[in-house]
Order: structure tokens, then C-alpha cells, then sequence
């Protein structure tokens, strides 16, 4: 419950636990105001839905009943100053049948509060709040620009696990075929063939996407590699999931470079997961990414999450543009 936020903490005259009846518009409009340059349709849609839930005078009694089964902030802390609410961390459960983590997000402070410790003074509350309810580690994650809120997490004992870049494709995109010489020659290879993924193809596949989407990291992300499985097995995973997807491999010769799955998706853009072990030649993964952007299902706006500086080449040339790098950053109790 949200008012569990206050158990064997200490009060403080400006931070206290976040109430979704009293704060969630006010939240949505700070979070709206700090990230107002980086917020993707996505993004607004969720400040939409913020908002539209503080309109719902049944939205508390709601939330309460769900707890942890929305991405709605449901609890968190935020500073209030001046008579306002100027700053906010959302802290939102995870689940495994091994333990329990949370994900500190929407960290934001008014632009004219800045410098003054509230975001470190709001973490350092969290973690506390998240090693008394015997979490094993608190996530988060950081734009690889923001040099002054890394420097924060780390001194708060935050480590760096990876780094994610957030590919875009819009079907009205210029394809910019920006490649060298010789990727060019390996583009337009006679050897380089598409073809719909063969079942023989999933071993490989799996393993790509292990190496890709790594176990530890995909609770973040919208992939279910067992949804993309041949067979019977697959099937009833789709099924039950609603999980809609295509495969497609490339070939040079007999020898597979990767495989490109799209997967349907209920937000602004649909999704690609690219399984390879990126030492491929740029061009036949351009090739591959043409391809399923010109055949998938939809002409919907499709995004890739792929790990930083790996084929970005590739990517890139195949119309994409890089929307953000993020850091994931991780700090374990002990």
C-alpha cells in the first residue's frame, strides 16, 4: 500500500510519500515539464493516462487493488517547497520467483530548484525504503549525456550494466544508404539472401537473442523470447500472451548472419528484435532491416532496443534514427 512508504522512516519537513489521489496530476505536469524535450508520443500517452486517472474519483481505490500490476506510478516520494510539489521519484516494484527489486523512475525536479540535493536527498529515501522491504537491488536508468545525475547514482553506490540505444523507423524515412565501399559491395552481394526464419534457425536464434537481451536486463523491455519459438510450445505462448510476430533470417552463402523478428505492440510503435552476433556485415543486416520495415505487418512506426555502439551502422543506413542511449544502472544489497 502506498502509505507503507513511511515504515521506520524518518519524517522530513519537505519529502514525504507520494498520494496518487493528491499528486498525480501535479506529478504528471513537473515530469511533463523536466523531460519535455525527450518525451516520445509514448511518453505523452502515459501523461495522458496519468492525468486522466486523477480525474477518476474510483482511481484510488483502484490503484490499491492493483498494486504493482500497472506502470502508473503508484508510490514513490516527492518535495514539497513553497506550497508546491517540486520534485518527484516514482519506485515501482518488480517480481521474480527469487526476489524482489524496484525501478526508480520519473526522478524530476523543477528547473528552479535544481543544485540544491533533492534528487540525491529523494534516491537515498527510496533505497532506504527498498532495503527495509528486503528488495535484493534498485534499478534505474540515466541518458548516457546526463553527466551530473551518473556522477549522483554512482557515488550512491549505483553500477553501470548496460547501455541501451533506442532506435526509431518511420515508413515516410529517407533510407540513407551511407555505407563504404565495401559494405556496399557486400549489400548488394548476390550471395545475401532474405527468407522467412526456417524452425532449424531458433537454436541459433536463441542464443543471439540471450547474447542481445540478456536474462538480467529483459524485465525492462517487451521481448518474450519464448513467444518467438517454433512449434507447438509457441504457439500457446502467443496465444495466451496475444502476442502477434514475423521472422525473417539472412544468409550469405549458407552462412545465417541474423535473424529480425517484428512483434505487434499496443503503444505508439510496434516493435524489432534483432538476433545476431553483430559481427556480421553491416550490409546484410541493413538488408535484413530493410526488408521487414517494407514487410511487416502494419506501416506503423517501429522501434529497435539494441545494445550501444553494435551495428549502429547497420542500423542507421537502414533508415533509423538513434532516439536516446540509455545507462541501466543497478545497486545490490548485500
Amino acid at each position: 500500500a502506498i502509505s507503507d512508504l513511511t515504515i521506520n522512516i524518518q519524517p522530513s519537513e519537505n519529502l514525504r510519500p507520494f498520494d496518487a489521489q493528491r499528486d498525480l496530476r501535479t506529478v504528471a505536469d513537473l515530469v511533463e515539464l523536466c523531460f519535455a524535450d525527450t518525451l516520445d508520443p509514448d511518453g505523452h500517452r502515459y501523461l495522458q493516462q496519468m492525468r486522466a486517472a486523477a480525474r477518476d474519483p474510483g482511481y484510488l481505490r483502484w490503484t490499491r487493488a492493483i498494486a504493482g500490476g500497472t506502470s502508473l506510478p503508484l508510490s514513490g516520494y516527492v518535495w514539497e517547497q513553497d506550497g508546491k510539489v517540486i520534485g518527484n521519484l516514482s519506485l515501482i516494484p518488480f517480481f521474480s520467483p527469487n526476489y524482489r527489486y524496484y525501478l526508480i523512475a520519473n526522478v524530476a525536479v523543477h528547473p528552479d530548484y535544481r543544485r540544491r540535493g533533492i534528487a540525491r536527498q529523494m534516491t537515498t529515501r527510496a533505497l532506504d525504503y527498498a532495503r527495509l522491504r528486503g528488495a535484493r537491488a534498485v534499478w534505474l536508468h540515466v541518458r548516457e549525456d546526463n553527466d551530473g545525475a551518473i556522477t549522483m547514482y554512482t557515488q550512491a553506490g549505483f553500477s553501470e550494466r548496460a547501455r541501451r540505444t533506442n532506435w526509431y523507423y518511420q515508413h515516410d524515412h529517407p533510407i540513407s544508404l551511407d555505407l563504404d565501399p565495401d559494405q556496399l559491395q557486400e549489400f548488394s552481394l548476390p550471395g545475401a539472401r532474405i527468407q522467412r526464419r526456417r524452425s532449424t534457425e531458433w537454436p541459433m536464434q536463441k542464443q543471439w537473442l540471450d547474447m542481445n537481451y540478456p536474462r538480467e536486463l529483459r524485465w525492462h523491455v517487451s521481448i518474450s523470447p519464448d513467444s518467438f519459438r517454433p512449434g507447438v510450445r509457441g504457439f500457446i505462448n502467443r496465444f495466451f500472451k496475444d502476442v502477434h510476430v514475423q521472422h525473417w533470417s539472412v544468409y550469405r552463402e549458407q552462412r545465417l548472419l541474423g535473424v529480425l523478428t517484428w512483434q505487434s505492440a499496443y503503444n505508439y510503435a510496434d516493435h524489432l528484435w534483432l538476433a545476431t552476433d553483430v559481427d556480421s556485415g553491416a550490409g546484410a543486416l541493413t538488408k535484413l532491416l530493410q526488408h521487414a520495415c517494407q514487410h511487416s505487418a502494419f506501416s506503423r512506426p517501429l522501434t529497435l532496443d539494441f545494445p550501444a555502439g553494435k551495428a549502429a551502422k547497420a542500423i542507421h543506413s537502414a533508415g533509423f534514427t538513434e532516439r536516446q542511449t540509455l545507462i541501466w544502472m543497478e545497486l545490490k544489497f548485500k
